[in-house]
Protein backbone atom coordinates (compact mmCIF):
# COMPACT_ATOMS: atom_id res chain seq x y z
CA UNK A 1 0.00 0.00 0.00
CA UNK A 2 1.36 3.33 -0.95
CA UNK A 3 0.67 6.70 1.53
CA UNK A 4 0.72 9.93 -0.11
CA UNK A 5 2.86 12.07 1.36
CA UNK A 6 2.88 16.13 1.07
CA UNK A 7 4.14 19.14 3.02
CA UNK A 8 0.43 19.71 4.37
CA UNK A 9 -0.16 15.93 5.00
CA UNK A 10 -3.68 16.59 3.38
CA UNK A 11 -5.89 14.58 1.39
CA UNK A 12 -8.25 17.07 -1.32
CA UNK A 13 -10.91 15.99 -3.53
CA UNK A 14 -14.35 16.82 -4.58
CA UNK A 15 -15.64 14.64 -1.73
CA UNK A 16 -12.93 14.69 1.15
CA UNK A 17 -11.03 17.19 2.47
CA UNK A 18 -8.55 16.11 5.44
CA UNK A 19 -5.58 17.33 7.05
CA UNK A 20 -3.77 16.12 10.12
CA UNK A 21 -2.41 19.13 12.22
CA UNK A 22 0.76 20.58 11.39
CA UNK A 23 3.68 19.93 13.66
CA UNK A 24 3.43 23.80 14.25
CA UNK A 25 0.03 23.93 15.81
CA UNK A 26 0.69 20.47 18.57
CA UNK A 27 2.36 22.41 20.81
CA UNK A 28 -0.79 24.89 21.13
CA UNK A 29 -3.15 22.32 22.21
CA UNK A 30 -2.21 22.02 25.54
CA UNK A 31 -1.76 17.83 25.50
CA UNK A 32 1.80 17.51 26.54
CA UNK A 33 1.76 16.04 30.09
CA UNK A 34 3.43 17.73 32.84
CA UNK A 35 7.57 16.73 32.83
CA UNK A 36 9.03 15.82 36.33
CA UNK A 37 10.80 19.06 37.08
CA UNK A 38 8.67 22.41 35.90
CA UNK A 39 12.30 24.42 34.49
CA UNK A 40 12.71 20.92 32.14
CA UNK A 41 11.43 21.86 28.65
CA UNK A 42 9.58 19.90 25.65
CA UNK A 43 10.33 20.82 22.19
CA UNK A 44 8.08 19.13 19.33
CA UNK A 45 9.57 19.63 15.90
CA UNK A 46 9.68 17.79 12.70
CA UNK A 47 12.25 15.40 12.48
CA UNK A 48 14.62 16.81 9.81
CA UNK A 49 15.38 19.57 12.12
CA UNK A 50 16.24 16.87 15.29
CA UNK A 51 19.15 18.13 17.38
CA UNK A 52 22.22 17.28 16.39
CA UNK A 53 23.12 16.62 20.24
CA UNK A 54 21.41 13.41 19.56
CA UNK A 55 25.39 11.82 18.02
CA UNK A 56 26.20 12.56 21.40
CA UNK A 57 24.00 10.21 23.55
CA UNK A 58 25.64 7.31 25.37
CA UNK A 59 24.91 3.67 25.72
CA UNK A 60 22.47 2.26 23.71
CA UNK A 61 20.85 4.86 21.15
CA UNK A 62 21.20 3.85 17.71
CA UNK A 63 21.10 6.67 15.06
CA UNK A 64 17.51 7.46 14.16
CA UNK A 65 17.47 6.77 10.00
CA UNK A 66 18.60 3.34 10.72
CA UNK A 67 15.38 2.70 13.68
CA UNK A 68 13.48 4.20 10.87
CA UNK A 69 14.22 1.78 7.81
CA UNK A 70 13.90 -1.11 10.24
CA UNK A 71 10.20 -0.02 11.20
CA UNK A 72 9.59 0.80 7.87
CA UNK A 73 10.53 -3.52 7.01
CA UNK A 74 8.47 -4.14 10.16
CA UNK A 75 5.14 -2.68 9.05
CA UNK A 76 2.70 -4.19 6.73
CA UNK A 77 2.63 -1.00 4.85
CA UNK A 78 5.21 0.12 1.83
CA UNK A 79 5.91 3.66 2.88
CA UNK A 80 7.17 7.34 0.65
CA UNK A 81 9.40 9.36 2.74
CA UNK A 82 7.87 12.55 4.27
CA UNK A 83 9.49 14.43 6.16
CA UNK A 84 5.87 16.59 7.45
CA UNK A 85 4.52 13.18 8.80
CA UNK A 86 7.75 12.35 10.91
CA UNK A 87 8.01 13.92 14.31
CA UNK A 88 10.38 14.43 16.82
CA UNK A 89 10.05 15.26 20.71
CA UNK A 90 13.16 16.61 22.95
CA UNK A 91 13.21 17.14 26.37
CA UNK A 92 15.73 19.70 27.53
CA UNK A 93 17.13 19.63 31.34
CA UNK A 94 19.96 21.21 32.93
CA UNK A 95 21.28 23.14 29.72
CA UNK A 96 21.29 19.97 28.14
CA UNK A 97 19.18 16.93 26.40
CA UNK A 98 17.90 14.53 28.62
CA UNK A 99 15.43 12.58 26.41
CA UNK A 100 14.35 12.54 22.73
CA UNK A 101 11.37 10.73 20.85
CA UNK A 102 10.24 10.50 17.76
CA UNK A 103 7.43 8.75 15.60
CA UNK A 104 5.47 9.15 12.40
CA UNK A 105 1.44 9.33 11.98
CA UNK A 106 0.51 8.89 8.65
CA UNK A 107 -2.89 8.59 6.81
CA UNK A 108 -3.71 6.90 3.69
CA UNK A 109 -4.11 8.15 0.16
CA UNK A 110 -7.80 8.36 -0.49
CA UNK A 111 -7.46 7.95 -4.10
CA UNK A 112 -5.19 4.67 -3.63
CA UNK A 113 -7.64 2.41 -0.44
CA UNK A 114 -7.65 -0.83 -0.59
CA UNK A 115 -11.60 -0.38 -0.14
CA UNK A 116 -13.75 2.64 -1.12
CA UNK A 117 -15.74 2.39 2.39
CA UNK A 118 -12.10 2.42 4.35
CA UNK A 119 -9.12 4.51 5.22
CA UNK A 120 -5.84 3.89 7.17
CA UNK A 121 -4.09 6.23 10.12
CA UNK A 122 -1.20 4.76 11.78
CA UNK A 123 0.90 5.69 13.95
CA UNK A 124 4.82 4.81 13.68
CA UNK A 125 7.10 4.65 16.82
CA UNK A 126 10.89 5.00 15.43
CA UNK A 127 12.41 5.23 18.28
CA UNK A 128 12.33 6.65 22.24
CA UNK A 129 15.63 7.58 24.10
CA UNK A 130 16.32 8.54 28.00
CA UNK A 131 19.74 9.68 28.50
CA UNK A 132 21.11 7.47 31.86
CA UNK A 133 20.94 9.94 34.13
CA UNK A 134 16.95 10.78 33.66
CA UNK A 135 15.81 7.34 33.90
CA UNK A 136 13.26 6.41 36.23
CA UNK A 137 11.78 9.68 36.44
CA UNK A 138 8.98 9.08 34.23
CA UNK A 139 10.31 10.76 30.98
CA UNK A 140 9.52 7.72 28.81
CA UNK A 141 5.93 7.57 30.51
CA UNK A 142 5.34 11.59 29.56
CA UNK A 143 6.88 10.85 25.83
CA UNK A 144 4.68 7.85 25.54
CA UNK A 145 1.32 9.89 26.77
CA UNK A 146 2.41 12.92 24.60
CA UNK A 147 2.21 10.44 21.32
CA UNK A 148 -0.88 8.73 22.52
CA UNK A 149 -2.58 12.27 23.03
CA UNK A 150 -1.59 13.68 19.56
CA UNK A 151 -3.61 10.24 17.83
CA UNK A 152 -6.06 11.28 20.06
CA UNK A 153 -6.84 14.30 18.50
CA UNK A 154 -5.86 13.03 14.56
CA UNK A 155 -8.49 10.34 15.30
CA UNK A 156 -11.06 12.37 16.77
CA UNK A 157 -11.11 15.09 13.73
CA UNK A 158 -10.71 12.06 11.41
CA UNK A 159 -13.52 9.86 12.33
CA UNK A 160 -15.81 12.91 12.86
CA UNK A 161 -15.07 13.73 8.84
CA UNK A 162 -15.63 10.13 7.95
CA UNK A 163 -18.67 9.85 9.00
CA UNK A 164 -20.08 11.94 6.84
CA UNK A 165 -18.71 10.19 3.70
CA UNK A 166 -19.97 6.69 5.47
CA UNK A 167 -15.81 5.99 5.33
CA UNK A 168 -14.62 3.72 8.39
CA UNK A 169 -11.34 4.52 9.76
CA UNK A 170 -8.81 1.51 10.54
CA UNK A 171 -6.15 2.36 13.31
CA UNK A 172 -3.06 1.05 13.23
CA UNK A 173 0.35 1.11 15.29
CA UNK A 174 3.65 -0.30 14.41
CA UNK A 175 7.16 -0.32 15.87
CA UNK A 176 10.16 -2.17 15.70
CA UNK A 177 11.71 -2.65 19.53
CA UNK A 178 15.60 -2.90 19.41
CA UNK A 179 16.12 -3.35 22.94
CA UNK A 180 14.26 -4.64 25.98
CA UNK A 181 13.72 -1.70 27.55
CA UNK A 182 12.09 -0.94 23.91
CA UNK A 183 10.10 -3.49 24.12
CA UNK A 184 8.89 -2.38 27.32
CA UNK A 185 7.72 0.63 25.93
CA UNK A 186 6.65 -0.28 22.95
CA UNK A 187 4.25 -2.31 24.96
CA UNK A 188 2.92 0.64 26.71
CA UNK A 189 2.40 2.45 23.87
CA UNK A 190 0.43 -0.17 22.12
CA UNK A 191 -1.77 -0.88 24.77
CA UNK A 192 -2.20 2.67 25.33
CA UNK A 193 -3.18 3.31 21.61
CA UNK A 194 -6.06 1.00 22.04
CA UNK A 195 -7.17 2.10 25.31
CA UNK A 196 -7.26 5.49 23.02
CA UNK A 197 -9.43 4.12 20.37
CA UNK A 198 -11.77 2.58 22.48
CA UNK A 199 -12.18 6.25 24.43
CA UNK A 200 -12.46 8.28 21.26
CA UNK A 201 -15.20 5.96 19.84
CA UNK A 202 -17.31 5.47 22.81
CA UNK A 203 -17.22 9.73 22.67
CA UNK A 204 -18.10 9.58 19.66
CA UNK A 205 -21.22 7.02 19.81
CA UNK A 206 -22.53 8.82 22.85
CA UNK A 207 -22.83 11.79 20.88
CA UNK A 208 -24.31 10.61 18.23
CA UNK A 209 -21.32 10.28 15.42
CA UNK A 210 -22.41 7.34 13.21
CA UNK A 211 -18.93 5.49 13.89
CA UNK A 212 -18.86 1.77 14.20
CA UNK A 213 -16.34 0.35 16.40
CA UNK A 214 -13.18 -1.57 15.23
CA UNK A 215 -10.10 -2.73 17.01
CA UNK A 216 -6.82 -1.02 16.36
CA UNK A 217 -4.49 -3.12 14.55
CA UNK A 218 -0.88 -3.51 16.39
CA UNK A 219 2.89 -4.49 14.51
CA UNK A 220 5.40 -4.83 16.95
CA UNK A 221 8.62 -6.63 16.38
CA UNK A 222 11.38 -7.07 18.66
CA UNK A 223 15.30 -7.44 17.94
CA UNK A 224 16.31 -7.63 21.39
Amino acid sequence: MEFSRNPSLSIHSDSLNLALLPIADLAMLGITPPLPKADWQLVIKPLSDLTHEVQYLDDDYHQVQAVIDGSQEASPHKRQSDEAGDIAVEVYADGEIAAVATFGRYLEDHRNRRKPTELFYEVTLHTMYVKEAYRRQGLASCLCELIINIARTDCDSLFRKLAQHSIQLKLWFSALAITQGGEAICDLLSEAFVEMADDVIDELIEQGVPVRYQEPMIFVDCLA
